[in-house]
């Protein structure tokens, strides 16, 4: 088989032909012998009656009564969890779901105004997912980074966190401050206190309490941990790489901006305000509370043991 690569003519546009240079390479990409190209996969394979992951059957890991939050620890980890450690994933997965509005829903509901396939409204939400909203592993590399350093030069977590402070003076520090909680991120608050009741809080979680003293020490103000500082500490300590604590995050979320972006194609006719608002309202991020819900009202969480059959 021959692969033409360019013609004389684009040859002679480099300047001058480099030696050994042809348009014919199927002599010099000789495939006799060679394997046939083929995906390798190290966590998951699949036959005509089972799929397997990580050496379980999928179906028997659903039979067995694993819940979702374990079969995704074992995706990313390798091995189930212990009973604490699917708790806490499990806590994180329910607390970080739903945001209301916010950078990433709007986006999927501006995007289904449009009426384009649902998926596709979907990923135009968690596309917006960066250095300034929803999850991300950019905190992750860095408290790895300044542990590292830690390890390396015999600090102590204190000591670490005022390097890590001062090296960030001026710019942003991920993991810190969220614009809507300004007192104080209750999703992060809940999720590092829920860590240390079940016994899975270590060294992350730790460097993060100190990296928020050092700040308020060193800038003399007080800027609170948010939901991605609190949560990826506590995913750190939990052995989750911070790929994917952003992969699992990004994973919760996406079902907000399913149900958004549902609610837009169903409940609200296209080009919604397009006429009579103005567009910049529509990327207005201030809180909303109830003013403009018409869900169902506050009311007590039933404990799940309670549930009947």
């Amino acid at each position: 088989m021959s692969f033409y690569i360019c013609s004389s003519k684009s040859k002679s546009h480099f300047g001058k032909e480099r030696e050994g240079m042809t348009e014919d390479w199927g002599d010099q990409y000789d495939q006799t012998g060679r394997e046939p190209f083929h995906w390798q996969c190290s966590f998951a394979y699949k036959t005509a009656d089972k799929i397997v992951l990580q050496g379980y059957d999928t179906t028997e890991l659903a039979e067995a009564g694993w819940s979702f939050a374990a079969v995704v620890f074992l995706l990313f980890q390798g091995r189930l969890p212990k009973i604490n450690e699917e708790k806490m994933l499990n806590f994180f997965m329910v607390e970080f779901m739903e945001h209301a509005l916010s950078p990433s829903t709007l986006t999927a509901r501006c995007c289904a105004s449009g009426r384009p396939p649902l998926n596709a409204a979907i990923a135009a939400g968690i596309m917006t997912f960066g250095e300034a909203h929803g999850p991300g592993h950019l905190h992750g590399m860095m408290v790895h980074k300044y542990m590292k350093m830690a390890e390396e030069k015999g600090w102590t977590l204190a000591q670490t966190a005022e390097q890590l402070v001062r090296d960030h003076q001026g710019k942003m520090i991920m993991g810190l401050g969220q614009p809507q909680h300004i007192h104080g991120d209750p999703r992060a608050i809940r999720i590092m206190k829920k860590a240390r009741e079940l016994g899975v809080a270590g060294k992350f979680h730790d460097l993060q309490i100190e990296i928020e003293k050092a700040f308020e020490r060193i800038n003399g103000k007080k800027v609170w941990t948010n939901v991605i500082g609190g949560a990826n500490s506590v995913f750190m300590d939990l052995g989750f790489s911070p790929l994917a604590a952003w992969a699992i995050g990004v994973l919760c979320r996406g079902f907000s901006c399913a149900a958004h972006a549902m609610e837009e194609m169903t409940r609200e006719k296209a080009w919604r305000a397009s006429r009579t608002t103005k567009m910049i309202n529509l990327l207005d991020l201030s809180l909303q509370g109830p003013k403009y819900y018409d869900g169902p009202p506050l009311r007590p969480v039933p404990r799940p043991e309670d549930r009947k059959e």
